[in-house]
Parts: structure tokens; sequence; C-alpha cells
């Protein structure tokens, strides 16, 4: 086949990809038929430029094959743009969808709120039963610590401290998850041991001069901020699971699948360490009237139970 004959029968094609190629880069949405002729189209192309030093091809027509090449690899490996809705689509529905059917987000949430709860009772009920616990030392420093009213809090302490709770309680988290590479025992550990500690020392408190001072301060963020512990304990449960039982799979394939599988999890705990911090920095501080506190944290609970439990129901 000379050249002009090669030039004569491919160009129909060349010409027919340079005008589908505009309305592939531009259009959100393509038709089975056009990506079709497109994939046709494209692998032909790539045949024609890898012969173009063959049938000795003039350099403005390899131009035109390289750069006709290079927006179909552009227009078959581009990442979709995501619109509003289906960020909202995500967000809204498949998040709270996959939290409901996550078993791990059924075990480790109860499990810390049922221990937190029992560690709390036990704490408020029995003195020595706390500082054996917590030790009397630290009892003593966390009562100290909440003797403050916080009269006069300045906005940019407020500031100040909401990147160093959103700092904290990430990384509280991030040990949480993290720790599940110990074949999930490592999460299942510092999730129990966190409900331990935690409501060990709020229930002492309770008993203490200090008790309005403590209600005051964690009645409106505990909500989210108990609750994405656990979250980060059930997703780094499921990476340990992947170890420990892979199934059919690989291990490396098993951690693969279940990391993903895990993020709307982890997308969750989050959110709910992000709001958690805010409310920690900026609410928490103030005195204000306990009514008030306690019915932002109901606020807070109703809010969040009704996103996982109602939103994306069809």
């Amino acid at each position: 086949m000379t050249p002009a004959v090669f030039l004569q029968k491919r160009s129909p094609d060349w010409d027919e990809l340079s005008i589908l190629l505009p309305e592939l880069e531009h259009r959100r949405k393509h038709s089975m038929a056009d990506l079709l002729r497109f994939a046709r189209l494209y692998r032909a192309c790539c045949t024609d430029l890898s012969l173009a030093a063959a049938f000795r091809l003039s350099k403005p027509q390899q131009h035109r094959l390289e750069e006709l090449v290079a927006r179909g690899h552009s227009v078959l490996y581009s990442i979709p743009r995501r619109s509003f809705r289906d960020i909202w689509r995500y967000v809204f529905s498949f998040v709270p969808q996959a939290v409901r059917k996550d078993i791990f987000v059924r075990v480790c949430v109860p499990l810390f709120y049922g221990t937190f709860f029992l560690c709390g009772g036990l704490a408020y009920f029995s003195k020595p039963f706390a500082e054996n616990v917590a030790g009397a030392a630290a009892l003593e420093s966390y009562r100290e610590m909440h003797e403050d009213s916080h009269d006069s809090i300045r906005l940019g302490d407020m500031v100040g401290a909401s990147g160093f709770y959103i700092a904290n309680n990430v990384g509280l988290n991030l040990l949480t998850f993290g720790l599940g590479a110990l074949f999930g025992i490592g999460s299942l550990f510092f999730c129990l041991y966190n409900a331990v500690v935690l409501g060990t020392i709020i229930g002492h408190l309770l008993t203490t001069p200090v008790r309005e001072n403590i209600l005051l301060w964690v009645a409106a963020h505990a909500p989210f901020e108990l609750t994405a512990i656990g979250f980060s304990a059930a997703a780094g449960m499921r990476i340990g699971f992947a170890l420990v039982a892979p199934g059919a799979r690989s291990h490396l394939l098993a951690i693969r699948e279940e990391a993903i599988a895990s993020l709307p999890v982890l997308f969750t705990a989050a959110m709910l360490t992000f709001f958690a911090a805010f409310i920690e920095a900026f609410l928490a501080p103030v005195r204000a009237d306990m009514n008030l506190k306690i019915g932002i944290g109901a606020a807070s609970a109703i809010l969040m139970l009704s996103y996982f439990f109602l939103a994306g129901r069809k």
C-alpha cells in the first residue's frame, strides 16, 4: 500500500474522530453508540500513528495523528466531573445507607456507648471504682480543670481552641482506626479503653461540686464526639478483619477492597469530629443556661440519628 492510498483510506476516520472528540469532551453524558464509535476510531487512529513512519507521512499529518491520539487518550481516561447533585446524593443517600449496612458499626457503636454508660454509672455510685480506673491524682486534676466558670472567653481563644480540638480529636480517631492493622484487636481495645476512661471520669465528676460545669462543657458536643470514636473503631476493625479472614481474596486485595468499603464510615467520623470540635471550642466554654446546652446536645443527637436512620431511604 502506497502512502497516497493509505491517506485516502484512513483520512475519513481521522475526520470523523476529529468531529466526535469535541462532543465527547464537552458533554457530561454520552450515548452507547457514540462510545462504541469512539472506541473503534481511537484504536484505529493509534494503529495509524504507529504506521505513520513506515508510510512516510508528512510532519503535519503525523502531528495531526498525535493530536488526535492525545485528545482521545484524555477522553478515555478523564475523571468525570462531579455535579452538586452527585455530591448531595453521596452525602445524603449513599453514606447513610452504607453506615446502616455496616456490621462493624452495628457492633462498635453500641459496644462503646454501653461500656461508656456502664462505667459512668459505676463511677457515679462508687468512688473506689473511679480511683482504680483513672487514678485519684488524675480525677483531682480533672476536677480542678473544671472549677473555672469561663465567664470571659475571647473570640481569638475560641478560634485557636477549635484548631486544637480538631487536631486532638482527629488524632484520637486516627489512632483508633490505625490500630485496626493489629488484626482488628487494636481498634476494639482502644474503643473500649476510651469508653471506660471517659465514662469513668465524667461519672465521677458528676458527683463533685463541678457537676454543673462538666455538664455545661460536654452536653452540647458529646453526641458527635463519642459517636465518632465508635465509627473510627468500626472502620479499623473492618481493615483488621480483612487480614484475619480475607476469604478467597489475597490479603492485599482484601485490604484494598475493605479500605474502600470503609470510606463512608471514615467520612462520617471525620464530619462528626469536625462538628464536635467546632461546638466544643465556640460553645462549651461559654457560660450559658443549662437547659440551652442540654437542648443543643439533644438536638444534635436527634439530627444525627435522623441522618443515620432516615436519610437515603426511598
